[in-house]
């Protein structure tokens, strides 16, 4: 153990013409309101962008009646009132084909190319940092915010007073966009934040894929009862010259192979009899007749073949799965947008997992900037049959860190969502897995989860779940999960010596559900039980954690071989909530909109929805240490510590099968997020019971 992990253990613009007053019109802004400093503000400046290089922006129209279509969709969500078509929609909102030939010809004039003009909800150019900063009267500089690099403004676009009317925000100023939210036991998806289980060194093994019974090649079992485990150590100090431990145990033997393979992972029919969805399909309540759609950027070029050897595996009849777009990623690329290869991978297995009938529609865009996944979004909303779509992705609930030059970019994403919701479209994104997103923003507050905040989106967040012997749920917590090392490196099958020393060594918060309140959207009439008077997510949740995550199938190499792994993440539970709303839809025989303010409507005795609320183990793990001073022993709360307030948890210990590092791995320990009685900020309402969830809507 070097000093690094005794540290860990004890240290636990100015304006230049006469109209550049002329901001356009944005949403609130959080700061202002909330009174904390823009997160800009504490990045570090590296200077000002090469002037010479290229950019693309896109230029978001207003809707026309926005006015009406509020009224119209606020009726929608107090349940009354009738869902119109996409094109009755566009019609009646919007922009015309005036109002876009009026900014294309300010482009060009200001020596842009301009590009498309989907649906006139945008329009889309490209040209020179120079040219930006002319034309908008903005600075263009690069940021450095926790290790993040990013180019921002800190001036909002201004333009010419006959466009303010027509313009909604100037979308590309800043080159921060969402990430995808998936998570893996032993590292998390984002490479530029640095976790606690990271300290495991390795990322997770793509076990070789042969096809098995069933498909199941990971433990379908994470818990398997109390054991005790003894280290020792050469006492150097500060190390102690023993330890023993004992409580549950989490993961299958660290030695054990394929079907058995160590930790644990749970295969769509251990989904299914979990959360009561195989009654569904026994009535053939599938999806079948929808058509669930998917929004990721860049794709996954083997995203065709791999679902359909998942769908054989996995006991699934084979995907009905369009594409739209170009994938540009591979699962096996060294690219930094290679995560959403992965991403791509298991949102689409995971909604044929949960509606093996329902028609999947992915939809790739090309970057992952806001600008370029909300049109990826538009696409989805256009085409025909689609009743859900699924964004396993996630920004800050701060107004873009903070960047004045994009806060106004909430308004016209905002309409948007709108605009699809009318249409009877539910719209929901992952709300992200870094619990109250503290240590994302460098320690400075906490955020909730944009876009999945908007009022006018279903926020998904991540729960843990422990599965009995018949693949029922045995226990649900909130998804949150703290490391603390008891045993450095040990080779397999060696006796459990470490050279060091025993911990224990608090490696603190790893990962969770993100939730909370909103800085920028008070809270809408229909989230009832919320306290307070911001909105609040998430909205529903389900498996997240990926401790007791999911198995997806990928190509792993430029030669076609096939491996499976386990990975977690809200983007697991996105997916799935979406595929099974498509089963709500196919049962009710009708467009049921936007999914959260039906949530919260539902009566308790529908029992569609089941509350979660953490719980304790009466053998959570304690232990004794022994040292020159003597055997001291540890508390199950001690050994868990920092537990950020947290009444209850669930501990157990752990043996790597990535580092085969020794851990005591904590459950229900979602940063300051907290679970209670009815809805709260690191489950919402709760988890849905498949049957039931389905009927109540059916029922209605």
């Amino acid at each position: 153990m070097q000093a690094t992990a005794v540290a860990r253990a004890f240290g636990a613009l100015r304006a230049r013409r006469p109209w550049a007053a002329l901001l356009i019109a944005a949403c609130l802004i959080p700061f202002a309101a909330s009174g904390r400093p823009s997160l800009l503000s504490q990045a570090t400046d590296l200077g000002p962008v090469d002037a010479a290089s290229s950019i693309d922006i896109t230029v978001w129209m207003k809707l026309h009646d926005q006015e009406g279509l509020d009224a119209l969709v606020a009726t929608q969500q107090a349940g009354k009132g009738t869902y119109l078509s996409i094109e009755q929609v566009r019609a009646q909102h919007a922009p015309s084909s005036a109002d876009v030939a009026k900014v294309t010809a300010f482009l060009k004039a200001q020596g842009f190319t301009v590009g498309a003009a989907q649906d006139n909800l945008y329009v889309k150019a490209s040209g020179t940092v120079a040219r930006v900063q002319s034309a908008f009267q903005v600075e263009l500089h690069r940021y450095d915010l926790n290790g993040r690099t990013y180019r921002a403004s800190a001036r909002r676009a201004t333009l010419p007073p006959e466009l303010v009317p027509l313009v909604a925000a100037v979308a590309g100023l800043s080159s921060l966009g969402p990430e995808p939210q998936i998570a893996r036991a032993g590292k998390t998806a984002s490479s530029n934040i640095h976790t606690a289980a990271e300290a495991e060194g390795l990322a997770p093994r793509a076990v070789p894929f042969n096809a098995q019974s069933n498909g199941l090649v990971f433990s379908a079992q994470c818990f398997y009862g109390t054991t005790t485990e003894s280290f020792t150590g050469t006492g150097v100090y500060p190390y102690a010259l023993s330890a023993t431990y004992q409580g549950n145990r989490y993961g299958a033997d660290i030695n054990s192979a394929p079907p058995n393979a160590a930790p644990c992972g749970y295969q769509p029919s251990d989904v299914q009899t979990a959360y009561n969805l195989t009654p569904l399909y026994q009535a053939h309540l599938d999806g079948r007749g929808t058509t669930i759609a998917i929004v990721d950027a860049y794709g996954s070029t083997t995203i065709a073949n791999d679902v359909q050897v998942f769908s054989a595996a996995m006991g699934l009849p084979p995907a009905d799965l369009t594409i739209i777009g170009t994938p540009t990623e591979s699962n096996f690329s060294t690219d930094a947008n290679a995560g959403w290869a992965t991403e791509t991978t298991l949102d689409v297995e995971w909604v044929h997992a949960v509606a093996p009938g329902a028609k999947i529609l992915l939809v790739v865009a090309p970057t992952n900037s806001y600008s370029d996944l909300f049109a990826g979004i538009i696409t989805a909303a256009s085409t025909r049959g689609v009743v859900a779509i699924s964004n396993s992705w996630s920004g800050f609930d701060t107004a873009y860190f903070g960047v004045a030059a994009e806060a106004e970019l909430y308004q016209p994403l905002d309409a948007v969502l709108q605009a699809i919701g009318a249409a009877g479209i539910s719209v929901n994104f992952s709300t992200g897995d870094f619990g109250d997103n503290s240590k994302q923003l460098g320690g400075l507050y906490t955020s909730t989860g944009w876009p999945a905040s908007s009022p006018y989106a279903t926020g998904v967040g991540g729960v843990s779940v422990a599965l009995d012997a018949n693949h029922h749920i045995a226990w649900q917590t909130s998804w949150g999960t703290e490391l603390t090392e008891i045993a450095d490196k040990v080779a397999l099958g060696s006796p459990p010596i470490d050279a060091a020393g025993p911990g224990p060594f608090p490696e603190g918060f790893d990962a969770g559900g993100t939730g909370g309140m909103s800085d920028t959207y008070p809270k809408p009439s229909w989230q009832v039980g919320v306290r307070g008077d911001r909105r609040g997510t998430p909205d529903i949740s389900w498996v997240a954690d990926p401790y007791t995550g999911v198995e997806i199938i990928y190509t792993t190499d430029s030669m076609g071989d096939l491996g499976i792994e386990v990975v977690g993440g809200t983007s697991v539970a996105c997916p799935m909530f979406s595929a099974l709303w498509g089963i709500a839809n196919q049962h009710a025989h009708r467009r049921l909109g936007q999914a959260a303010p039906r949530l919260y409507r539902l009566p308790a005795s529908s029992g569609a929805i089941t509350d979660v609320v953490n719980v304790s183990s009466p053998s959570n793990v304690t232990g004794t240490l022994t040292d020159a001073g003597g055997t001291n022993p540890m508390r199950a709360s001690e050994l868990a510590a920092p537990l950020n307030n947290q009444p209850a948890f669930i501990s157990a210990l752990y043996n790597s099968p990535f580092s085969t590092r020794w851990f005591i791995l904590m459950f229900g320990v979602d940063s300051t997020l907290q679970t209670g009685p009815g809805w709260d900020q690191a489950t919402g309402l709760g988890t849905p019971n498949g049957w039931n969830f389905v009927h109540a809507f059916g029922d209605e």
